[in-house]
């Protein structure tokens, strides 16, 4: 594996009492896989993916592989074992625990305003799931809140800069953003994305885009503010910011969980 794989078997037998996947996603495709058995699963606190695939080792099933979902309302309590000594079929891989993200993270995406000269920013969503190695009677541990604070930016003269953000599941946002630069002004906006399995190449993707808050100039010494709501706006993969000038020009972004944090 080319990714980052932590492996379970250290955190099991030096008594960690859990062990835990908390890495960034590095491309769609990313399967983690652990060696050790867990009584207990769920999404991780610092997780901007929000639903986690896991396919475990079931006797009773023409592959041997079963499957379920979890996420930050619902984990999972009971005992799975890691069949280090079977396999899957027809793929002749050890029969171990396996996670992957089941929402879609396209690095290739660009929006459809995107031209020649623009330039794209990625923020990689963290992939965080938790397995206990004790028997617990519940456990759903919600997500942080959490924060992302962007100042000066790399702007191509006479373009754009596009930054994206993890938003899986998230249903609030708070967007602060202030044009510090005493001369010129900065054109700022914000839109979302679902993504949609697609060919990147083709002149028309499937990935669905939403305006927030159209591209509009922000003077020198002002601020624009902006709350995202998933009952007034929606839900979305991503959130994307565009800027044209360098800054500085800080840009803060909270988001939640909860229409109201």
């Amino acid at each position: 594996m080319s990714f980052p794989q932590p492996e379970a078997t250290p955190y099991a037998v030096n008594n960690y009492g859990f062990f835990r996947l908390n890495t960034p996603l590095s491309c769609p495709g990313d399967i983690y896989e652990s060696d050790q058995g867990g009584h207990a699963f769920c999404v991780g606190p610092n997780s901007d993916i929000a639903n986690v695939n896991m396919a475990y080792f079931d006797d009773q099933v023409p592959t041997f592989m079963q499957f379920m979902t979890i996420s930050p309302t619902r984990s999972f309590t009971g005992q799975i074992n890691a069949r280090n000594e079977a396999t899957y079929v027809p793929a002749g891989r050890p029969g171990r625990i396996l996670f992957w993200s089941d929402d879609i993270y396209d690095p290739n995406f660009k929006p459809r305003v995107f031209a020649p000269g623009d330039a794209i920013q990625f923020v990689p969503p963290q992939f965080d799931v938790v397995q206990y190695f004790t028997p617990l009677a519940s456990v759903v541990p919600p997500r942080i809140n959490k924060e992302f604070v962007f100042q000066n930016y790399v702007v191509p003269g006479g373009h754009v800069l596009y930054i994206v953000l993890p938003y899986y599941g998230r249903r609030y946002a708070f967007v602060d953003f202030t044009n510090r630069n005493n001369v010129d002004p900065n054109t700022f906006g914000i839109s979302a994305v679902n993504y949609a399995i697609t060919d990147d190449s083709s002149p028309n993707p499937y990935h669905q885009e939403t305006t927030i808050l159209a591209p509009a100039a922000v003077a020198p010494g002002t601020s624009v503010r902006r709350i995202i709501r998933s009952t007034v706006d929606g839900m979305f993969d991503a959130l994307i910011f565009s800027l044209t000038n360098g800054g500085p020009a800080p840009l803060r972004i909270d988001v939640a969980d909860q229409d109201e944090p």
